[in-house]
Formats: structure tokens, C-alpha cells, sequence
């Protein structure tokens, strides 16, 4: 009975992906006349420099302030609205120093980030504790899903990646009592199967490493973004925003 129920599931998981598929191409939301282009940043390790820190004077500066994803997504779909100039910052894998240093530097300015977390990264050396989550959880931060274990999805077989998306979510429910409406692909690889089956498990939209700013008329598990390191002169990353546009 096992057996049968697990082969069932698996029918079902696949009926679904090719619904997915289906669907994505025509998936994005309408959106508001009034409703941009907004740039996500992508960081990994920050570091200990101070350069993160000018990096987001510079941006305060400019007009830019920082929102989440779920923020364009309900702006998105008419409900709310986004500052003038607004701008997502996205932490991929989930390392120390986006706590100490990242989450310090936005909590100066009541700006929220986006914790893409790899669940097997949490409590490792160099990694997150669970405590230093929540604490930028009340911050404002929202949490994103990054796989449980950061595989290549183009590589793995239906099974493992169900696993990796479907168990990420849950494990992030039970460890944070928050729901993951959007997934980041690691090493941003992605084809039309796994993007299928991050719509199938429930998420609302994907980011990758494309280039590019995100549109409320562009495919929605393809959201491109803007690679930024802490070498990245501030100058030069609003150069960037500029000529991602």
C-alpha cells in the first residue's frame, strides 16, 4: 500500500509540473500603468568591510529604498504601492555575515532584506544560527527558499527535486513559522522542468542570475537581478542599476 500510495503522489506531482509548464509562459500578473521595473541585488558572502555599509548610504542617497519581494508582488497585482525608487537586496545560501554585517547595516535604516536560505547551511561553521534568522525575521527581512542542499535542479531527477523544493518550504515552516512564496535557483540554473516544479509546489515566483530587472510583465520564475560583492565601488553599482534598465 506504500508502494501504491508513493507512485500515486508521484502521478500527481507530475501531472502538476506539466500543467506548470503549461501555464508559465502566460503566468505573469497584470500589472498597474504606474508600476515599473524594480532591481533586485544579489550579495553572497559581505564580509566584515565596511563597504556594504556605503554601498546602501549610496543607495539612500540616490532615492532608492529597499522593499521585498512579496512588496513588488502585491504592488504587482494592484494591491499597495512601491516607493519611488525601489530596490530588493537578496542574501543567497545564508552565511554569517549577512547577520552581522548586512542585517546591521539595513536595520540602521528600517530596510528589509531577502535571506535566500539553503536549509543545510544553518547552525554550520560560517553559517547562520537559527536565532540570528529570527532576529532578522522581526527586523522585516522575508525568507526565500535556496533548496535543502544547493544542487543544480537541471541535473537531478523528478524525485530530488521535489525533495529540494517541497522539503526546503516545510523545513523553513517548521523552523521559522513562515511561508516561502519565493524560491532562488541555485547557481541560478533553471530549465522549463524546473521551473515547472517550483510553480507546482507552490511558489508564487523564482529569481535567478540573469541580468536584467525584474517586470511586472516578465515571466515570474525567471526573475533576473543584479550580481553586486563587497568590491563593488558604490559608484559603480548605481552605474549598474542605471545600465540594467
Amino acid at each position: 500500500m506504500a508502494a501504491r500510495s508513493g507512485r500515486i503522489s508521484c502521478v500527481r506531482w507530475a501531472k502538476a509540473c506539466v500543467v506548470a509548464v503549461l501555464a508559465c509562459a502566460g503566468a505573469a500578473p497584470a500589472a498597474s500603468a504606474a508600476v515599473g521595473e524594480v532591481p533586485i541585488l544579489t550579495y553572497h558572502r559581505v564580509g566584515s568591510s565596511p563597504r556594504f555599509a556605503h554601498q546602501v548610504a549610496a543607495l539612500e542617497r540616490n532615492g532608492y529604498e529597499a522593499v521585498t519581494l512579496g512588496r513588488v508582488w502585491r504592488t504587482w497585482r494592484g494591491e499597495g504601492a512601491l516607493p519611488r525608487r525601489p530596490v530588493v537586496l537578496t542574501f543567497d545560501d545564508g552565511y554569517l555575515s549577512q547577520y552581522r554585517t548586512a542585517a546591521r547595516a539595513l536595520r540602521a535604516r528600517g530596510w528589509p532584506g531577502v535571506l535566500n536560505l539553503q536549509v543545510d547551511r544553518l547552525g554550520v561553521s560560517g553559517g547562520l544560527a537559527r536565532t540570528q534568522v529570527r532576529r532578522m525575521l522581526a527586523d522585516g527581512w522575508e525568507l526565500g527558499s535556496h533548496t535543502l542542499s544547493h544542487p543544480d535542479l537541471t541535473a537531478v531527477g523528478p524525485q530530488r527535486l521535489r525533495r529540494e523544493l517541497v522539503g526546503s518550504r516545510d523545513a523553513i515552516a517548521r523552523e521559522f513559522g513562515v511561508t516561502t512564496d519565493f524560491f532562488c535557483f541555485p547557481y541560478g540554473r533553471s530549465d522549463a522542468a524546473a521551473r515547472a516544479a517550483v510553480r507546482a509546489a507552490g511558489y508564487l515566483g523564482a529569481t535567478t542570475t540573469r541580468r536584467g530587472l525584474a517586470k511586472p510583465g516578465g515571466d515570474r520564475f525567471a526573475l533576473p537581478r543584479i550580481s553586486v560583492s563587497t568590491r563593488t565601488k558604490p559608484a559603480a553599482l548605481l552605474r549598474r542599476l542605471r545600465s540594467a534598465s
